[in-house]
């Protein structure tokens, strides 16, 4: 079977920790603190593994469970400890809003490239993250910032444009769907906005749950390890790892995907 894969296949990108390194955790941590879990507990090992890449109560309620905060306010009933979720979860998305406002982020320069280097090619592509903060993260990387991040001027990217607007279709923090389910719905709107071209899928992601999400849904997998070991990522099922995207050209990776087929 012969793939163009220009036209069939899409790429799908997760956003924290991929595109951009975001003060999620951060937010997560000083929150957590603030709620009676120690200085340091909640370090990066933990977030990789129980908040990052989950949506915002999953997230939340792995800290308050694991980190004892239920037990400690005597949130027994469930119907409690929705309320203290509920509110713990307000307090971290108020103070990852400020956080963002600060311009307490930094973006991955060489994901970005990749972004550009695909949309140059004609490769359609979706962002989809658990957060529902995604699309105003993306909106604030500007086109002054992309131009200094790849050193290099597009003629598809205006003054006006974000890095947002490279995306053809935003799949981010549905609510009441988990990872997989968010990967699933990206690939059926590419598959519409394309005509029904694209039928395969290329997600960028850091987490082990991403990938994992990521595979059940069959789509090929780069796992790009910013914390942990790389084993994690190739449990996962990633069909390749690397450190950073600036370790990957979009040549060899078109190479290493069509080699499947």
């Amino acid at each position: 079977m012969v793939i163009d894969f220009e036209r069939e296949v899409g790429f799908i990108w997760d956003v924290d920790g991929v595109i951009v390194d975001s003060p999620h955790e951060l937010a997560w941590r000083l929150t957590a603190e603030k709620w009676g879990v120690g200085e340091g507990r909640l370090d990066s090992r933990f977030y990789r593994d129980y908040v990052s890449g989950r949506p915002r109560y999953e997230g939340g309620n792995e800290i308050l469970m694991r980190f004892g905060v239920y037990e400690h306010l005597g949130a027994g009933p469930d119907a409690e400890k929705e309320k203290v979720l509920e509110q713990y979860c307000t307090q971290k998305n108020e103070l990852f809003r400020e956080l963002v406002r600060e311009g307490r982020f930094n973006v991955f320069g060489t994901s970005i490239a990749m972004v550009i280097e695909a949309r140059t090619r004609g490769v359609m592509q979706a962002v989809a993250s658990a957060s529902k903060n995604a699309k105003s993260l993306l909106m604030q990387i500007t086109s002054d910032w992309i131009f200094k991040v790849v050193r290099r001027r597009y003629d598809f990217i205006e003054e006006k444009n974000s890095l947002y607007s490279l995306f053809d279709v935003d799949a981010s923090g549905l609510t009441g769907k988990d990872k997989s389910e968010i990967f699933a719905f990206a690939a059926q709107r590419l598959h519409e906005l394309s005509g029904g071209k694209i039928r395969h899928y290329i997600v960028f992601e850091d987490a082990p749950s991403g990938i994992e999400a990521c595979k059940k849904n069959r789509m090929f997998g780069i796992g790009i390890r910013r914390i942990g070991e790389r084993s994690a990522l190739v449990e996962a099922g990633a069909d390749i790892v690397v450190d950073d995207l600036g370790k990957l050209s979009y040549d060899e990776l078109k190479s290493a995907f069509l080699k499947i087929f």
